[in-house]
């Protein structure tokens, strides 16, 4: 069953709050330059500079910085609580922010991850990523008006940026879409196959037991309880009703 953006993205969000899985939009994040595999690190510069790197590190910016290679430094990484100010690129893009909704107001720091157009992925790998089947990636279908293409999350890519950059009273400007329950709940399934073990069941998996089942998806989205039996040793398969595969095993009360 393939991914709408009717059944992905809320049409009436809050807009007192920001939540796991908004997509929110130009947030700049951090990379080494092209074709760099070591950081190139910046040193007040100049030989009348009255700053030294630990004032630096500490907030008083000096004029200007001279670049050096991170090989070419004896004390590199030595300064500060082994810090150091370092050349890297930055570019603006759309992110999804991964960090729970409980913790948002909590934390100073949010885990984000890039959103990039799905035409950077392989052909080959269209299908697989518009059906979530690649753990590295979560699918965000077209939406007007910001994300004009279908397009997906990089979990690969996943990084911290300060709270800062999402002060509340900006969510009516930021947020570009957010996830409905069903789609959030799929994010979570998806960081749960990519950063450890899942909660639940897809197609990916083989039930260890004979046993009952209930459609994770029919509940999320009509509050149908929709059951079915599979075999040990054998994999999920789609659900009847909603054509999806995303199980958890009925068991019962004690």
């Amino acid at each position: 069953m393939p991914i709408l953006a009717k059944d992905w993205y809320e049409q009436e969000p809050d807009l007192t709050s920001f939540y796991q899985g908004d997509i929110i939009r130009d947030v700049p994040v951090i990379f080494l330059p092209d074709k760099i595999s070591k950081w190139f690190i910046l040193r007040p510069g100049g030989a009348d500079s009255k700053k030294h790197i630990d004032t630096v590190l500490r907030g008083e910016i000096c004029k200007w910085f001279q670049s050096f290679p991170e090989g070419q430094l004896k004390d590199v990484w030595t300064f500060g609580e082994k810090e150091e100010y370092v050349a890297a690129k930055a570019f603006l893009v759309n992110v999804t922010i991964l960090t729970q909704s409980c913790d948002i107001e909590n934390r100073n720091y949010y885990q984000i991850a890039p959103i990039y157009p799905e035409t950077k992925q392989k052909q080959s790998a269209l299908e697989h990523l518009r059906q979530n089947g690649l753990n590295y990636a979560f699918y965000l279908p077209a939406v007007a008006p910001y994300l004009e293409e279908n397009s997906y999350v990089d979990l690969a890519h996943t990084c911290v940026v300060p709270k800062a950059f999402f002060p509340r009273d900006s969510v009516r400007m930021r947020l570009a879409a957010r996830l409905t329950d069903l789609a959030r709940t799929s994010l979570q399934e998806q960081l749960a196959h990519y950063f450890g073990r899942p909660f639940g069941f897809s197609k990916r998996d083989k039930a260890r037991t004979t046993s009952e089942y209930a459609c994770v998806s029919c509940f999320y989205r009509t509050g149908d309880s929709v059951k079915k039996q599979f075999h040990a040793s054998l994999n999920f398969e789609p659900c009847d009703k909603c054509g999806e595969t995303r199980w958890i095993r009925v068991t019962s009360a004690k």
